[in-house]
């Protein structure tokens, strides 16, 4: 080739490398055009999100002050604050994801760049990138236009900040903790009449067995008050068929109720409590008397199983069986029901409590009068109780005069009476009762809803509580709840509002305080807590915009945008989720009874991408979709009592998570590997059935990283290792905490194998924080326990529960620990006796059971534990004596024959 051809190709060679250069500079000033673009888009972004963010905080004034002034009946007013109702809820949700994105921006900056650039575009695991903050700012935009719309309508309807009377508030402070503590919520008033006449039925000779007595009345007139009154008058029998140490009978002290003198025929050898849900069917009322009965939960499901069961447990027996809130009129139902139950012995009987005339005079054995309400001086006396609970002198007259009127509208309701006493609690204002008497003189006279007196009570709530009380409708009608389940539910909603630096649990706690003592909640016979059945009603029709309620495969459509979903199937119908797939602004989903899920569809969580609480429990689900770790925004993940066998690792992603609810998951063997990454969890809930070898057999790595536990409800020990990375110590929010060890030999390293005291080394760097308020240690090999165990520095240790520590030789002085007062030890194989102690100043309930040597219980001297009210002795067969108790104690003995002999 010649030089002159060589120059061609070269020549040609640059023009298409300048050609190139021409494309290669024109994409790239288009790209540089583009990403500046997309910076101004960014920057407007946010400008806009600051202002949505003003802008929500003012719609949520506006909302919180037409609740406050007044009661609205204008159907256009109604519909214009449903509207901006719906625009506040479709706000937090563009703010939330909003802030999210920022913060885990901000956390992934902290790492590699690796990291850095999966954040920014996007990756399967976790949706984040620019894409999303582009959609966010379309949303921004539609949601400006939608308030523009609102804001006009609102000058049509010429409405205006000073528009109606505003209402006293009741706020979550209003009535302080120690109000709550010392009242007594069983305090029952002018039912001493009615108490006699239902024990002289039940103690009545009656052939049928089981004879049945109602309680039979509208609702709210106290049933189950009296029930409880009742029930609290009967004394069970040891298991040993003896008398217990006597207690103290309903009303002995002051404020308790009626006394009546216990007689010899009013002791039984079973005493059980049933609360049955509406369309309660009978599958679930066996399982529910076998399991008070038993004190366990029962997993049959077969109706022979659990009739077979229910009649080895009552054969022989005499029993007292109260059936709370008895709906079925069918009498199939209760011919089902009754059929082991015959096999109690002469004398049994059934109390139950029913709104219904068809169940009282259908099932019942002995005709008993309906329950009047009370007259209007138990009720004054009621309403005072409340409002001046320390006041033991007259009140003011004046004020006297306005609450007598007051309570003569009331018709006789205890729960009205209660519920208005308590929005007046400490209140000398005359205006005050004046205004609430107007608003009771205002319903027409010949209205005898007790639900419309139950609306002023709730009127008067602060906005932050009416909102926490609303979202109680989710529950279904009877639903028995925790504390802890109700405010976490609440703090994952964003229902509980931030003051200071307050920890918001200890805010919700005190929400729940607030609507415990208006009578929105009460006590259950379970030590947990329930909604009246008028209180339901009355949640449920304040939520009713917002609700959607499937029951039974039949779905309840709000007239508004539902944003909480529940899904009530009790007799394991198979359950659609299907369905919710057109209610894409849900933020709640919550499954009620024994669904039967089956598959949870891989695409649900694409579509509700808006969730901020959702739980399966109890559902037969065995795993979770991928998709779950998409949900950004849901704070609380409940799988209580599912045969779930191992989480996705996409449930890593799900930054905002605060509870993992995995209560009741015996199938469940590891948590993610990527659980550390949930640096904002503050309740992890684990399986502590300790008598099942599956279990969970490892905690992740890292798991010390998560500083803002709360609740670790156990902690597997496998290996030396784990108990310096769990940094136990360092979690000072922690109250709840069980240390597990393995059943397989502990994995110690080369360098600890070489030292002596292993087990007690590795128990020591397990040391918890002294917040500390409940402990269990499980299957413990060391020979003695950690010094730590009776440190006085953990003053606020209330429970501690020692199970299975079979190698263990001395017992630690607990006696020291200043606050503990219940304490279960058990299956502890070498010891003899429980030692010498100074102290359990404070000890209440101590619990004792299958120790097979133990013959001694502590060296004590007669009221040295002077606060023991409940003694429980089960399976110590060599246990020759007792420890000298208090008067007033309970004690319940079961297989110790040389104790039993000795007595």
């Amino acid at each position: 080739m010649d030089w002159q051809q060589l120059l061609s190709n070269l020549v040609s060679k640059l023009d298409y490398l300048v050609s190139r250069f021409d494309l290669w500079s024109k994409g790239f000033g288009w790209v540089y055009s583009m990403a500046e673009s997309e910076i101004s888009h960014l920057r407007s972004l946010e400008d806009d999100v600051q202002k949505l963010q003003r802008t929500y905080c003012r719609i949520q004034s506006l909302l919180s002050d037409a609740e406050d002034r007044r009661h609205i009946v204008d159907e256009s007013v109604n519909g214009w604050l449903l509207e901006l109702k719906a625009v506040a809820f479709d706000a937090d949700d563009l703010l939330d994801r909003h802030r999210t994105l920022r913060d885990v921006a901000k956390l992934a900056r902290g790492g590699d760049s690796r990291k850095r650039k999966r954040f920014w575009f996007g990756s399967g695991g976790s949706h984040l990138g620019l894409l999303q903050y582009r959609s966010i700012g379309t949303e921004v935009a539609k949601l400006q236009d939608r308030l523009k719309e609102i804001a006009d309508v609102r000058k049509n309807l010429q409405l205006k900040p000073s528009d109606g009377s505003r209402r006293a508030k009741s706020s979550p402070d209003s009535v302080p903790q120690s109000a709550v503590a010392c009242f007594d919520r069983s305090n029952v008033v002018g039912r001493a009449e009615d108490c006699k006449r239902i024990v002289g039925a039940l103690t009545t000779e009656c052939e049928t067995v089981p004879s049945v007595i109602p309680i039979y009345g509208v609702a709210g007139v106290g049933k189950t008050a009296l029930a409880q009154l009742v029930f609290d008058h009967f004394s069970e029998k040891d298991r040993g068929g003896n008398h217990p140490n006597p207690k103290r009978p309903s009303g002995d002290d002051k404020g308790k109720g009626p006394s009546v003198a216990v007689g010899d025929d009013e002791y039984v050898d079973l005493k059980i409590w049933v609360s049955l849900p509406k369309d309660c069917d009978v599958i679930t009322a066996t399982k529910e008397i076998v399991d008070d009965i038993t004190k366990k939960t029962c997993n049959d499901r077969s109706l022979n199983i659990l009739h077979h069961r229910l009649k080895e447990l009552l054969d022989g027996k005499k029993f007292l069986l109260v059936l709370d809130n008895f709906w079925a009129e069918d009498c199939g139902f209760w011919d089902t029901l009754r059929a082991p139950l015959r096999y109690g012995a002469k004398g049994s009987k059934v109390l139950i409590t029913t709104r219904s005339k068809v169940v009282s005079s259908r099932m019942t054995t002995q005709s008993v009068p309906p329950l009047e309400g009370l007259c209007e001086s138990d009720c004054w006396a009621l309403l005072r109780g409340l409002a001046f609970p320390h006041c033991e002198e007259t009140v003011d007259p004046n004020l006297e005069e306005i609450g007598r009127k007051i309570v003569s509208r009331c018709q006789g309701s205890p729960l009205a009476a209660k519920s208005l006493g308590a929005i007046l609690y400490e209140e000398t204002d005359e205006e005050v009762w004046e205004s609430i008497r107007q608003e009771m003189w205002a319903l027409e006279e010949n209205n005898n809803e007790i639900l419309s007196r139950l609306m002023i009570s709730y009127r008067h709530l602060d906005y932050p509580l009416k909102q926490c009380f609303a979202y109680c409708s989710l529950f279904p009608n009877g639903y028995e709840f925790d504390e802890d389940e109700v405010v976490q539910m609440w703090i994952a909603e964003g229902l509980v509002q931030r003051i200071g630096t307050r920890k918001l649990e200890a805010i919700g706690g005190r929400y729940f305080d607030r609507l415990l003592w208006g009578s929105f909640f009460e006590r259950s016979h379970k030590q947990k807590y329930r909604m009246p059945s008028l209180i339901h009603d009355l949640a449920r029709l304040v939520s009713k915009n917002e609700l959607l309620i499937v029951e039974d495969g039949v779905l309840h459509d709000p007239p508004g945008q539902p944003r909480y979903a529940s899904l009530f199937h009790p007799k394991q119908c198979p359950v659609t989720l299907e369905k919710l797939y057109a209610y894409e602004r849900l933020r709640t989903l919550r499954l009620y009874g024994e669904p039967k899920v089956g598959q949870v569809p891989k695409d649900l969580f694409l579509k509700l991408k808006w969730l901020r609480l959702l739980d399966l429990s109890n559902s037969d689900i065995e795993e979770l979709p991928d998709s779950v770790g998409g949900l950004l925004l849901l704070r609380y993940l409940g799988l209580r009592g599912t045969g779930i066998r191992r989480l996705p690792e996409s449930v890593s992603n799900l930054y905002n998570l605060k509870t993992l609810e995995l209560s009741e998951c015996d199938q469940l063997s590891e948590l993610p590997k990527g659980t550390s990454k949930l640096v904002n969890l503050r309740h992890l809930r684990l399986h502590l059935d300790w008598e099942k070898d599956a279990d969970l057999n490892s905690m992740p790595p890292g798991i010390g990283r998560l500083t803002s536990l709360q609740t670790l409800s156990r902690f597997t020990v496998t290996a030396d290792g784990d108990a310096g990375v769990a940094n136990l110590m360092g979690k000072k929010y922690i109250r709840k905490l069980a240390l597990r060890w393995t059943a397989q030999p502990l994995q110690i390293s080369a360098d600890e194998n070489r030292r002596t005291n292993t087990h007690e080394q590795v128990a020591d760097r397990l040391r918890p924080h002294t917040n500390l308020q409940h402990l269990w240690i499980v299957n413990y090999p060391g020979r003695t326990f950690p010094n730590w165990m009776d440190d006085r520095s953990f003053c606020k240790l209330e429970t501690m529960r020692l199970s299975g520590c079979v190698e263990c030789e001395r017992f630690p002085s607990l006696g020291r620990l200043p606050g503990l007062k219940k304490l279960h030890v058990e299956k502890m194989d070498r010891l003899r006796n429980l030692g010498n102690i100074l102290g359990f100043p404070t000890l209440e309930v101590l619990t004792i059971r299958n120790m097979l040597i133990l013959e001694k219980l502590f060296e004590v001297a007669a009221g040295e534990i002077p606060t023991l009210r409940e003694l429980n002795l089960f399976s110590c067969p060599r246990l020759r004596e007792l420890i000298p108790l208090p008067p007033t104690t309970m004690l319940e003995i079961s297989e110790c024959e040389r104790l039993n002999s000795a007595s």
